[in-house]
Formats: structure tokens, C-alpha cells, sequence
């Protein structure tokens, strides 16, 4: 009996169906009603011969030898079958067994079991292998990899799947030859792996090689080789490997070196010697800039903390010490300390100390790592300047408080002048311009004291006691208007104006501001001056209509010796030092208070002076 293979559309055997018999499978088929397609053999009492086995035989080539069982109408009968593979088909022999070859058929069924298990076996390792291989196919692409091979046999390399793709290269550009490989390493790179695969193939063992690739597209990629050479008889016969792309890799550990070295040159310019503590050993390591800074040899460059602690000044070793494992003990990040650091010829340097610190996963502190900054010069330097700008204002203040007396004398030899009778109309001016230069003069003075208090108790000292603002408002009003007859000044009071302030300086205050105001606002307009209450604060405000104030000069407006509105002066007499506004300033925020200016073209200009309601916790 023959039968024919048929196939679904992807080629695969569904069936078999007998296509030619002899005249006893005739009969047989015949008397039994066999099916013409193996698959209905079951369903028609045929036992023995299933699809599965015709498949197996047709897949292998292994021959089936197995018992035929028939059951129809209550009969029963037993073929012995033998199949075998034949062109597109099998071929089907069925033979009733005898008595005498009974022993013949068992030995030959043995044999086709043996035959049928080696088959088996040898069909399970084939899986097992093209499972391993796709495995590996999915685990070289998954990690970016190729594998290649070459053996002395073949003298051909033999590259996995995808291998032109991984290089960025046009298919079957890798070839087959080393020379065609190289083709695609860059020009620079091209003889550096030529001899290193000479190498490789010359001994026995591992190898690594690290190259560049251009890509069709015209991009640069970084590749590592890394594989075996395998010899007998001291000659190379195969040599496998797999190459990675590392171009992430190359690019980090390149980022990496060139940040290293900016932090090392940035070091070497701010003359800073950076360290490294492992809080778990408790070991600090110092870069190279400790030689040129402390003198200390390199010995010293990986040495303990207690190390670094010996050699803090005795006066403050205690404080950063605690301090800092105060810090390591904290939950904050960034420690900083500044203090003086033994030198190796036993001067003392003074060092700016700043650190960070790292924590594991569990929030622990494992490493800390920092710069220490030498702040010597810069240190004697603001020493130098100190001492210089101390110096200059014990000497204006000084200057201020002697040149005093003469300048009494001047006031009180004017007004004689001019009280004594009889002198002339010229005389009685001479004597009114001397008495109110003498006054100038006196003011610029207490200026010139009250900035060397300033600068040297911290703030303008106070006397504070009980007051009232109007009161103070409506004195420096009547003063102002005596010397300025020809302009008038507004005066509102809206609320309560009590409370504990220094009513001298706050006169001062108001003097400085209404004065300012009279002189740089417009001459035909009138200065408001206001005192607005707001429960536990007090506020005054100067305003007056004109030009305002230029953008610029607001900003450096408080600052001492600054001319108030200079740019607003179109030949305008000016006089003083420029510290009315900078004092004013200071004995606001020595009242705990604050004073602000707003200017505008529209708006004009407006001086809002904040105090508390009580100054003595301001004033102490």
C-alpha cells in the first residue's frame, strides 16, 4: 500500500491517503472498509497505525514496525505492518504473523524500538540545540552583542545573525574575511586590530580588543572584543568570541575623566586639596594638591581622621571636631567649618573646610567626600582692611568731635557780632553768613559722628522713652518753615501717635526727609507730611510733587555719600556729604523699623518711614 503525504499551505504534512495497492491491499481494504486517509483509521476500529507514527517515520526516516489491530461485526484480526519512507509518501506492508517467525518478528520489533528511541533522542537534541540557539540569539541581542567564530578548517569567519546590522553596515558588508571586517573599523583603528588578532591566534587563551566603528549613517561607535583561542599541536585551530557595544560606556567614562579633570584643575586654582573619608574605616585620602598647600609628603595622602584631627589648632579642635560628628550624625548633607590647619613647617594655615555627605539605602552615612580651600591671604587681607577702615573712622570720628570747639567758637563770636550795636547792614550779613556757615558746619559734623557710630557699635545708639510723634511732626515743621518761609508744608495726623521711640533722632529723621523734600521737590508745590496709625505700627510719610528720582540712584539712594536726587539739580546750590539719607536709615532700623522710597514722574516722590510701636527691644 502507498501512501501519498498531503500538505496544508505552509507545507506541513496534515494527512496521508493511500494513492496505489496491490491486489492484496485490495482485498484487505475491501473486506475491512478502510478509510482512505490514515486519520479516519481510528474512527473505523484500525489500531495500531496512527497519523502521528506515519508522520514520524516520514520526518525521520526511522521505519515503523508495529501491530495492526482490526474490530468490525464482532470479527477480530492482527497484521503485523512495516512502513517505510518513500519520495513524497510511505509505503505499507502487512504481513500476518506465523507460529515459526514469531521469534524473527519480536527481535525486529526490538530493533525498530531501538532504532525509534535513537531517533527520538536524536530529535530532542536537535531541539535542545535550536532552543539554546535561539536563546543566545535573544541574549546577544538583548545586550547589544554579536558572536563570531573562525577555524583553521574553514579559514572563514562565520558571524551571528544580525552582525551587519549591529555595525551599522549595509548587509553582507562583514563578509566572510578579516579583511572585509576591517573595512569597517575606522582608519586610525584598522592596524591596532589587525595586530591584536595576530596576537590573539598566536597564544593560547583570552583576548580583548577595543576598536571604533563608522557607521553608514556617519556616526563613530565604540566596540570591545572579547573571546578565545584554542591551538593543538602549538598551531591555532579555532577561535571564537562576541563583541559588545560600549559606545554609552566610552562616552560616560570620557564625561567621567574630563569632569575629573576640570575638579582637579579648578582645585589647583583655588588652591584646594580635595579628600575623600570612608566613615566605615574612618580613613581620609587626600589628592596630590596637600604637598604644595601643607607641605606634608605623600605618605600623608591616605592617613586616618585622628590624623587630621591632631593637627587642628588646640583653640578650635574641639568645636570642628564635635561639629563635624555632630553633622555625620545629622540627617543633613553638607557640612562646612572654618579653622586653622597645621602646616609641615608648623605655621598655621587658615582653611575653609566644606564636605558632603553620602548615605547607603537604609539612610546610613558611608562615605564623605570635600575640598579644603586655603583662605590665608585672603583671611590676613580682610584683617589688613579691617584694621585700615577701623583706623580711618576712629580718626573722622575723632576729627568730628575736635573740630567742635572752634567751630562753637565761630557760632558764638558771629551771633556777639551781631547782637552789638551799632554795625553796619553789610557787617550784619557777614556776621548772618558766618553764623549760618557755622550751622552747615555743625551739621555735616554730627553727620560725620553719627556714621562713625554706625560703623563702629553696629547702629546709631537710642534713648528710648515715652513720645509723641505729632508732637516731634509738628516741631520740625515750625523749624523747617522758619527757614523756608516762601514754601508751605502740609502736616496731617490721622489716629494715635503715641508710643516709645527717641524723640531727638526721629526729629532728625523727619528734619532730614521734609529738608530733602523742600529742596528737590517742585518749588511752587507744597510737601505733605503725614502720620498714619496701624495698631501696633506707626507710619510716617514725606511726599512731595516734581521730578523724580532716577531709576539707578534708587538702589544706592541709603548708601552714605550719596547726593539725594544729584541728577535733579539743574544748578541747584547743593551742600552736605551725602549722609543725611544713609543716617535716616539708621536710626529707622535702629528703632526696629524700616524706610522705603517710592518715585515716579506721575506720583512724584515718597518717603515711608515703618516704626513699632515699642523700640526698646530694637534698642538694646
Amino acid at each position: 500500500m502507498r501512501l501519498e503525504a498531503l500538505r496544508g499551505p505552509a507545507g506541513e504534512v496534515l494527512d496521508f491517503q493511500w494513492s496505489s495497492l496491490n491486489a492484496a491491499a485490495e482485498h484487505f481494504v475491501h473486506d475491512w472498509g478502510v478509510p482512505s486517509c490514515v486519520s479516519r483509521w481510528v474512527q473505523q476500529g484500525l489500531r495500531g497505525v496512527e497519523l502521528e507514527a506515519c508522520v514520524r517515520v516520514w520526518a525521520t526516516g526511522v521505519p515503523l514496525s508495529s501491530t495492526l489491530r482490526l474490530s468490525r461485526d464482532g470479527l477480530d484480526a492482527c497484521f503485523q505492518v512495516v512502513g517505510v519512507k518513500e519520495a513524497d509518501g510511505l509505503a505499507l506492508w502487512l504481513l500476518e504473523p506465523s507460529p515459526e517467525d514469531a521469534a524473527g518478528l519480536r527481535d525486529a520489533l526490538e530493533r525498530e524500538r531501538e532504532a525509534r528511541r535513537r531517533a527520538e533522542g536524536a530529535l530532542e537534541n536537535t531541539r535542545d540545540v535550536q532552543a539554546r540557539e535561539e536563546l543566545l540569539r535573544l541574549a546577544l541581542s538583548k545586550a547589544r552583542m554579536v558572536a563570531w567564530e573562525w577555524t583553521e578548517a574553514r579559514r572563514v569567519v562565520t558571524w551571528s545573525q544580525d552582525a551587519d546590522a549591529f555595525f551599522g553596515q549595509a548587509p553582507a558588508t562583514l563578509g566572510t574575511s578579516l579583511p572585509s571586517f576591517l573595512s569597517c573599523v575606522v582608519v586610525e583603528d584598522r592596524h591596532r586590530v589587525a595586530r591584536g588578532i595576530e596576537q590573539a591566534l598566536a597564544v593560547d587563551g583570552a583576548y580583548t580588543l577595543k576598536f571604533r566603528c563608522r557607521h553608514a549613517d556617519g556616526t563613530t561607535h565604540w566596540y570591545e572584543a572579547v573571546g578565545q583561542s584554542f591551538h593543538e599541536a602549538e598551531r591555532p585551530h579555532r577561535m571564537v568570541g562576541v563583541v559588545a557595544d560600549c559606545t554609552e560606556r566610552e562616552q560616560a567614562e570620557s564625561a567621567l575623566r574630563e569632569a575629573e579633570e576640570r575638579y582637579r584643575l579648578a582645585a589647583r586654582a583655588t588652591h584646594d586639596v580635595l579628600w575623600d573619608c570612608d566613615l566605615a574605616t574612618g580613613r581620609v585620602r587626600w589628592d596630590a594638591g596637600q604637598e604644595e598647600l601643607f607641605g606634608y609628603g605623600r605618605d600623608a595622602a591616605d592617613h586616618e581622621l585622628g590624623w587630621w584631627t591632631q593637627r587642628l589648632h588646640p583653640d578650635e579642635r574641639d568645636a570642628v571636631a564635635d561639629g563635624l560628628r555632630d553633622f555625620v550624625a545629622s540627617t543633613r548633607d553638607a557640612w562646612q567649618a572654618e579653622y586653622r590647619f597645621l602646616r609641615h613647617d608648623g605655621s598655621w594655615a587658615h582653611v575653609l573646610d566644606r564636605g558632603v555627605l553620602s548615605r547607603d539605602a537604609a539612610g546610613r552615612p558611608v562615605r564623605m567626600i570635600g575640598s579644603m580651600m586655603d583662605i590665608t591671604e585672603r583671611k590676613h587681607a580682610l584683617e589688613r582692611l579691617a584694621e585700615e577702615a577701623e583706623f580711618r573712622e576712629r580718626f573722622i570720628g575723632i576729627l568730628g568731635h575736635d573740630l567742635r570747639n572752634p567751630l562753637n567758637a565761630i557760632t558764638l563770636s558771629a551771633r556777639a557780632l551781631r547782637r552789638r550795636a551799632p554795625i553796619s547792614s553789610t557787617q550784619q550779613q557777614m556776621a548772618q553768613r558766618i553764623e549760618a556757615s557755622a550751622e552747615r558746619m555743625g551739621t555735616m559734623i554730627s553727620d560725620i559722628l553719627d556714621l562713625t557710630r554706625a560703623r563702629l557699635s553696629g547702629g546709631i545708639p537710642l534713648q528710648v522713652a515715652p513720645a509723641n510723634l505729632s508732637t516731634v511732626c509738628q516741631q520740625v515743621v515750625e523749624e523747617l518753615s522758619a527757614v523756608h518761609p516762601d514754601r508751605y508744608i502740609a502736616f496731617d495726623v490721622d489716629g494715635r501717635c503715641d508710643g516709645l521711640w527717641d524723640a531727638d533722632r526721629l526729629a532728625q529723621v523727619l528734619s532730614n526727609l521734609v529738608g530733602n523734600a523742600l529742596e528737590h521737590g517742585a518749588q511752587d508745590a507744597p510737601v505733605l507730611l503725614r502720620c498714619l496709625d496701624y495698631e501696633t505700627r506707626q507710619v510716617v510719610e514725606v511726599h512731595n510733587p516734581g521730578a523724580p528720582i532716577p531709576a539707578p540712584q534708587l538702589a544706592t539712594l541709603f548708601d552714605p555719600f550719596r547726593q539725594a536726587g544729584a541728577a535733579r539739580e539743574k544748578g541747584r546750590r547743593r551742600g552736605g556729604l551725602g549722609l543725611g539719607l544713609f543716617i535716616v536709615r539708621e536710626i529707622v532700623h535702629a528703632h526696629g523699623g524700616s524706610v522705603d522710597v517710592r518715585s515716579s514722574e506721575l506720583d512724584g516722590t515718597t518717603f515711608t518711614v515703618t516704626l513699632p510701636r515699642d523700640a526698646r527691644r530694637a534698642a538694646r
